[in-house]
């Protein structure tokens, strides 16, 4: 699997992850994933502080908030955002790096209340 175009889609009935690479699938989807499933969701290409994957959907605690990895449309780039640090004003990662000096929490399939 490339390092650079890796993906991951989460099936709801199983209750996982299954990861791919767009070589892997038929039509741009993936095969053989029981029940609903998540949108494709993209590896960022870097690393949290355990050198674990970081891919779009995933929660990443760095100081001491938590912070949704996506990508921003608009600025065509990666970032973090807390959703819950304030209601009008929702501060996001300067630099996509900072999150690679925390450490992967879980993410908004199976852990919900860490955005709370």
């Amino acid at each position: 699997m490339s390092d650079r175009f890796k993906f991951r889609i989460y099936s709801f009935l199983e209750k996982s992850f299954h990861y791919f690479s767009i070589g892997d699938c038929e039509d741009g989807y993936p095969q053989g994933i029981a029940g609903g499933v998540s949108e494709i969701q993209q590896y960022t290409g870097c690393h949290d502080s355990s050198n674990k994957d970081i891919y779009e959907g995933d929660i990443v605690k760095w100081g001491n908030l938590n912070y949704i990895v996506e990508w921003n449309h608009t600025a065509y780039k990666w970032q973090g955002r807390c959703p819950y640090y304030h209601p009008y004003n929702h501060p996001t990662t300067e630099h996509f790096r900072d999150l690679m000096n925390g450490v992967i929490v879980g993410n908004i399939f199976e852990n919900k209340e860490l955005l709370s």
